[in-house]
């Protein structure tokens, strides 16, 4: 008889390498010169103290300021060239604030241009081609934005709209890009909570009735079936997965990371975050005072409240800011808040902070998921807010310890 053989194996999936940075939006600095003084004052000695003479990744935070100075190519080569000899891998861009992001007061101006408006889009073209120039050859670019638009200004059907042909204008620029330079970048559209999409399933909505919709008939002649769009699609638009704006909304990050994977999404970059969290509020006052004292001037801190019944029905109670949380909580008759958390990126290597907690273990739990399947590749540190929390001379000490507890966490 013929010999018979086993059914073969599929090959197993080979891992992307990962790559390690931080986020420079942490930085004061809209300029070109300002971005060449942190990078010298504090991303080197930050290298040099957690990697030493190794080479290390980077997340560069680019604006419109330091995108008009970087259209000339001179300026661009004159960076690339100082990154390589300073041992930086320039391997994602955070293009979320587009304006300055250290200004006195940011607050809800992190949202201009939103991607209802046309300018959104061509400003992200415009940075990702500098950023196809900076990137290293056979580096896959990993580019952060808005999620849409912010919910309080605008939010249904018409918007959808705009939204999916402002991102399918931008999408296409990226492909038209790595035909002319070979440099493949992606889109991550970086759900947070009152934004257009604010946790996984939204983001899958938006995709399936919205974003592919569109792209059916605005890129039929580009791609010409279905399967190819939608294919092309698939390639390019992915989610930057930033932990503490899942956790804040009581949406597990890990299993929102697993959500997307399994609806055919990518998941281009984890922002690696912490949220502030507070157990039964009500019974802790000391506590209490402290959280809500967290409202400071310069950005939002949305929270949200999950409320237990006697009964053991729940419900959330939520907030555009620290400022509408009232002065004293009282404990309810009928519904106690189980648990308070806020928009607040602490350090990710700190469970606690002062007399509260932080959503560590959530982070914890989705980072080392993403490594182990290697469902994502791109790891970014984004406690932009070290210059609320601490003076300036802690901030080195502080994003070096933060990376250790990262190299921890995946080894």
């Amino acid at each position: 008889p013929p010999l018979t053989l086993p059914p073969m194996s599929p090959p197993a999936r080979r891992k992307p390498p990962l790559h390690l940075g931080y986020s420079t939006n942490v930085h004061r600095g809209e300029s070109l010169e300002e971005i060449y003084h942190y990078l010298r004052d504090y991303t080197i000695p930050i290298k040099e103290r957690v990697f030493g003479n190794e080479p290390s990744g980077l997340e560069l935070r680019l604006g419109i300021a330091a995108a008009r100075e970087l259209r000339r190519r001179e300026r661009r080569e004159e960076l690339k060239a100082f990154l390589d000899l300073a041992g930086l891998e320039l391997f994602s861009v955070n293009a979320f604030p587009l304006h300055d992001f250290q200004a006195r007061r940011v607050k809800e101006r992190v949202y201009h241009p939103p991607w209802t408006h046309r300018a959104r889009a061509r400003w992200t073209i415009a940075i990702a081609r500098i950023f196809a120039d900076l990137l290293p050859e056979g580096v896959t670019g990993s580019l952060s934005t808005l999620a849409g638009t912010y919910r309080f200004w605008e939010h249904g059907p018409r918007t959808f709209e705009r939204l999916a042909r402002n991102y399918l204008d931008a999408l296409a620029a990226l492909e038209d890009l790595e035909e002319e330079t070979g440099k493949r970048l992606l889109l991550a559209a970086e759900p947070e909570p009152d934004t257009t999409l604010e946790v996984a399933e939204e983001v899958i909505r938006f995709y399936e009735n919205w974003l592919y919709p569109a792209a059916k008939t605005l890129w039929r002649k580009r791609h010409r079936t279905p399967g190819r769009i939608e294919a092309a699609l698939r390639r390019r638009f992915t989610v930057n997965l930033d932990t503490c704006h899942f956790s804040v909304l009581f949406h597990d990050p890990a299993q929102a990371l697993a959500d997307l994977v399994r609806a055919g999404l990518q998941v281009g970059k984890v922002h690696v975050t912490n949220a502030l969290a507070l157990r039964r509020p009500a019974r802790s006052p000391r506590a209490y005072r402290e959280f809500r004292g967290m409202n400071e001037p310069r950005y939002l801190h949305q929270f949200c409240g999950l409320m237990e019944g006697k009964r053991g029905e729940k419900t959330f109670w939520r907030g555009r800011d620290l400022d509408r949380l009232p002065e004293k909580l009282e404990a309810g008759d009928r519904l106690e808040v189980a648990e308070l958390r806020t928009h607040f990126h602490v350090p990710i290597h700190l469970q606690r902070w002062r007399a509260l907690s932080t959503t560590q273990e959530e982070t914890k739990k989705a980072v080392q998921l993403a490594v182990r399947k290697g469902w994502c590749p791109h790891l970014v540190i984004e406690t932009y807010t070290w210059p609320v929390l601490a003076k300036e001379d802690r901030l080195v000490d502080g994003i070096a310890r933060e990376f250790r507890w990262l190299l921890q966490t995946i080894r």
